[in-house]
């Protein structure tokens, strides 16, 4: 995800994370809370794929998992469950929720992805081994019109379809850096059944089929679809398969 700072796009959460992070220059890029670059190299997509891929061979025993509700017109309930695996380790764990609007602001090149837009309550979260929790994201303050929901308006609502939640589980205390445990994403439609990989509303074999036509794909293929990763982790595998076919037929 993307914060800006110091520019029109700033929201305080933004500035929130910049002091955690004791942020000095613009660009910095933290990968997971743990890699750390600050500015922008020449060959600035090699440099941050490499710790990425360096991030991403480090095992978790966190998970996450997102679902939304629509309450009413433009108005949706965000619910956010987060465990740890059996044979994992007790932790606390800070939860951040986050509304993204990607591509935004546009640009010629479709350099900005995943802008920031609104950020939820974060609330710490004691797990043991095998246990998990569930809470609804309360999105504003109590004396909001919506609250705790999210409402999307403005250029949210205008490019919703590009509209995503992000939720990530880090260890918790301050200031950091601290470890991100792990991460997921909600893409839009943000209310839906799981498995609807074409949004009508149901389960059937057009999902399936368009599910398979992105099977063993991953960001960045020519063939990725991501409205069939449903645990937005990147990649169409047997996970969303499983997902899909727990689904099936709906209704």
């Amino acid at each position: 995800m993307q914060l800006h700072l110091s520019d029109a796009y700033e929201i305080p959460y933004t500035r929130t994370r910049a002091n955690f992070y004791g942020v000095t220059g613009v660009p910095t890029t933290w990968f997971d809370g743990v890699l750390v670059y600050v500015g922008g190299p020449t060959n600035v997509y090699d440099y941050y794929l490499q710790r990425f891929q360096t991030r991403s061979q480090v095992p978790t025993d966190v998970w996450i998992e997102l679902s939304g509700t629509e309450v009413a017109e433009q108005t949706y309930e965000i619910t956010v469950t987060v465990g740890i695996d059996p044979g994992g380790e007790a932790k606390s764990l800070k939860v951040h929720p986050i509304q993204v609007l990607d591509y935004y602001p546009a640009s010629t090149d479709d350099r900005y992805r995943n802008c920031v837009r609104k950020a939820a309550t974060r609330p710490t979260i004691d797990l043991l081994p095998g246990e998990s929790a569930t809470f609804t994201a309360e999105w504003g303050d109590p004396g909001d019109p919506h609250y705790p929901y999210l409402y999307l308006d403005g250029d949210d609502w205008l490019y919703k379809e590009n509209v995503k939640i992000i939720c990530f589980a880090r260890e918790p205390g301050s200031p950091g850096p601290k470890e991100i445990y792990n991460c997921a994403e909600l893409a839009w439609p943000l209310a839906g059944v799981p498995g609807d990989v074409d949004g009508d509303g149901d389960v059937d074999l057009s999902d399936l089929a368009a599910l398979l036509a992105s099977y063993n794909k991953c960001e960045g293929d020519p063939d990725y679809n991501p409205a069939a990763d449903f645990n937005g982790d990147g990649c169409v595998d047997l996970t969303d398969l499983a997902t899909l076919l727990g689904n099936y037929p709906y209704p």
